[in-house]
């Protein structure tokens, strides 16, 4: 009984020490906590209170006296592009050989035959008819120098695709194959109209493996950059809006055909007799 009273003080002695241990550990803590806090909210108050965003930029058309042609070309010094460099989203960049104002990409040109423009969307349907019934003829004419002809790859079905926009991406996948191969259009239009999407559309991975397959070239990089958006968006539409009322549609000399696209030869006959 004697020894556990002499050891109750040793055990308090213990005790407290920890205790006091313990509470000097707490105080270090908390002073270095708060010295933490403190300098981080002076280097806090020297940054914006927020993401730093960009001066908004006015919508309305495209200055043409502005454009560059293909994704290469030099920017102005003087412009607001990009720190880090390449195409702003509000820059009109024009396929080669496409003057500022024109609507439509020249596949052909003939001294003395007639100018066919074709107006097409690779997510309309009867526009994939018109390729696999009107498409050959129309190729052949073109490769023959018998005609001039003119395409407006429009992205008039943009906002019923799911998610929208899959009519400009498919467009511009197939002028970025024209960008580096005029002759190249050919084979990029046949495969997108072959694999031609419902409503959902296909992805960028998909359009540019069917481009490079069908034309041998790598636009990868080309269709990452999106450099012919706005000419498709703020160019070839509003003329297209202008010109005809759907797609596909066929102007002749300006005039627009009114035979039967759904029978093979019709096209053929109206240049022949132009």
């Amino acid at each position: 009984m004697d020894a556990r009273r002499s050891r109750t003080p040793l055990v308090l002695g213990i005790v407290g020490a920890v205790a006091c241990l313990a509470l000097v550990l707490l105080l270090i803590i908390s002073v270095t906590v708060g010295i933490l806090v403190y300098r981080g909210g002076e280097e806090g108050a020297s940054r914006p209170a927020g993401p730093v965003e960009s001066s908004p930029v006015e919508s309305g058309p495209v200055s043409t006296g502005s454009a560059t042609e293909g994704p290469s070309a030099e920017a102005d010094p003087s412009s607001d592009a990009p720190e880090e460099g390449g195409i702003r989203a509000d820059e009109l960049v024009l396929p080669p050989g496409v003057a500022p104002d024109q609507p439509y990409l020249e596949l052909s040109t003939s001294e003395d035959g007639p100018v066919v423009d074709v107006f097409r969307d690779f997510l309309c349907p009867p526009c994939k008819d018109f390729q696999r019934i009107q498409g050959d003829d129309l190729i052949q004419l073109a490769l023959d120098n018998e005609i001039t002809l003119r395409v407006h790859p429009r992205p008039m079905l943009d906002a019923t695709s799911d998610p929208p926009g899959y009519s400009s991406r498919a467009a511009h996948a197939a002028v970025c194959a024209y960008a580096q191969n005029p002759e190249k259009w050919f084979p990029a239009e046949i495969t997108l109209f072959e694999n031609q999407p419902g409503n959902e559309g296909l992805p960028d991975h998909e359009l540019i493996y069917l481009v490079n397959e069908a034309a041998g070239l790598d636009i990868s990089a080309c269709q990452a950059e999106g450099a012919y958006h706005v000419w498709l968006q703020d160019v070839v539409e509003p003329a297209a809006l202008k010109s005809v009322s759907g797609t596909p549609s066929v102007l002749i000399d300006g005039e627009l055909f009114t035979g039967d696209l759904g029978r093979s030869g019709t096209l053929k006959e109206a240049v022949a007799a132009a």
